[in-house]
């Protein structure tokens, strides 16, 4: 890093001292563009969906925009509540991250299978589900995605329930106007007599419609969030809407998964342990009820 940008760099996290503690996080570098609403640079975040900032200059801009699709080693600290600062940020070197946590789809099973979801045929039975199983996880060290897929995985495993994943990713131009900490945000649906309910205790107490859902996040039933099937249909549509919806299979973990589905081919049908190790972090006393998910191998305690 040249000096001049490591010096700012530094200063622009020593103004933010002693608010929160510093972190640091693997990720790939999902996209990279400057903010309207401040003097920053947004920097996507792949592994947890997150929107980290630095601050706003043409040479800070062209080397972060070398950094997109790499996977980096991202030191930041967390201010004026969910706003995520870039101390530092660097190329990760080769044997400092697990092939098998960079490469999600490194098994499949050789025949693709097609899971329909599964059909409720009351609200009672959906709402026993949400009040006595789901739960909100341990929020401080868990995001959207993992507490999903917990709870996807646990419906099925443990209730023999098929759900779907529904995601609402907004676009460059909502980030735009609202300079947002998150990029998507996803949770898992069932269905109640045909009619789609998502499940997300994280910000609500009980099953709501996908119109509930969506007109939450987006503050008014006046914005529409086209559903779209592939994700380039999100991904080369940035400027047309703020926001887009997108309904997946329970298999599909992150966004990247998605997008190796629609542009390389890669179908997800299957639950990857690794995965699941991971998301079960999440959640409270994940150490002593789920040791190894009952798989026979032992987990690392944090």
């Amino acid at each position: 890093m040249p000096k001049k940008l490591l010096l700012s760099v530094c200063a622009s996290a020593l103004l933010f001292n002693g608010v929160a503690k510093a972190d640091e996080i693997f990720t790939t570098v999902f996209n990279v563009f400057e903010s309207k609403k401040s003097e920053t640079i947004l920097v996507l975040s792949a592994a947890d969906g997150r929107v980290y900032k630095t601050f706003k200059s043409e040479e800070n801009l062209k080397r972060m925009k070398s950094l997109v699709g790499q996977i980096v080693r991202l030191d930041y600290t967390v201010v004026q509540g969910d706003e995520a600062r870039i101390n530092a940020i660097r190329p990760a070197v080769p044997g400092e991250v697990d092939p098998k946590v960079v490469d999600l789809n490194h098994f499949r099973y050789n025949e693709l299978r097609l899971v329909a979801p599964t059909d409720f045929q009351s609200m009672e039975e959906v709402e026993n589900i949400f009040d006595n199983f789901l739960n909100d996880g341990d929020k401080g060290r868990s995001e959207c995605f993992k507490r999903a897929h917990i709870w996807s995985y646990d419906m099925w495993s443990k209730l023999n329930v098929t759900s779907e994943k529904i995601f609402i990713f907004w676009t460059k131009r909502f980030s735009l106007l609202e300079d947002y900490e998150w990029w998507f945000h996803v949770a898992p649906m069932v269905k109640v007599n045909g009619t789609e309910y998502v499940l997300d205790s994280t910000f609500f107490k009980k099953p709501v419609t996908v119109e509930t859902w969506r007109n939450y996040f987006m503050k008014s039933d006046k914005i529409t969030c086209p559903i779209v099937d592939k994700y380039q249909d999100y991904e080369s549509h940035q400027w047309n809407r703020l926001c887009y919806l997108m309904k997946v299979p329970m298999h599909y973990f992150r966004p990247y998964d998605i997008e190796d589905r629609d542009k390389k081919g890669i179908e997800r049908n299957h639950w990857v342990l690794d995965e699941l190790q991971d998301a079960r972090r999440s959640f409270w006393g994940w150490d002593k009820k789920y040791e190894g998910l009952d798989s026979g191998k032992p987990t690392k305690k944090h």
